[in-house]
């Protein structure tokens, strides 16, 4: 059995990468399974609920990126694994999870996927996806009241004070690990190419199994 193909997507908040991580797992539906970072949110239910609302949600900390490596270390060695169910309204894990099996392709996304070291380094591709804050913000304004069940003003406070200056601090500089920095807004074909690429690589593979 080949070892997975793993991809790892960063980029800003608003830059597009559960989008991504989306059309590559409908390019190839029975082969890819994606793991958002964020299901991996620490649980806060042990706080005051204002206590835990203030909690700085953008800075690598608010991740347990500990037990993330440890499921990303079981989906390769084809091993099924129970993601936390994260609420981010209560900010607290449910009691339910969300299970993973293995494939072909696993695919992390969030904003810290080429942060940690322990973690980037069992990515075969690096992806980081540049937008601009003004468009970022936008899609966040929309997300987070349809999704997340946050106001305008809540968004607001928290992308001054917290979003913009934790991806200047800890987002923006992991760009340098990814074999590809990408603007979908001003390439356009990047996607495409990046697809057949990977549609070769699991065609080379299937054909020479180790």
């Amino acid at each position: 059995m080949n070892k997975p193909i793993l991809i790892g997507i960063s980029g800003g908040s608003g830059s597009g990468k559960s989008h991504l991580a989306k059309r590559i797992q409908s390019a190839f539906p029975e082969q890819t399974t994606i793991i958002e970072q964020d299901w991996y949110y620490r649980d806060l239910s042990n706080l005051d609920p204002e206590e835990a609302k203030n909690n700085n949600f953008d800075h690598p900390s608010a991740i347990e990126h500990s037990l993330l490596r440890q499921h990303l270390d079981s989906l390769i060695k084809g091993q099924v694994v129970e993601a936390p169910d994260y609420s981010y309204s209560s900010h607290s894990r449910l009691n339910s999870v969300k299970l993973l099996e293995p494939g072909p392709v696993l695919i992390l996304e969030g904003l810290f996927s080429l942060y940690w070291p322990e973690i980037r380094n069992l990515l075969h591709f690096k992806l980081y996806l540049e937008v601009h804050s003004k468009t970022r913000l936008e899609r966040r304004l929309i997300r987070d009241v349809r999704d997340r069940g946050y106001t305008e003003e809540q968004i607001r406070a928290s992308w001054k004070h917290q979003t913009l200056p934790m991806h200047k601090k800890f987002v923006e500089p992991t760009a340098r690990f990814a074999n590809f920095v990408w603007n979908s807004q001003q390439d356009t074909s990047f996607e495409t190419t990046f697809l057949a690429d990977l549609r070769r690589r699991l065609a080379k593979n299937a054909k020479n199994p180790k």
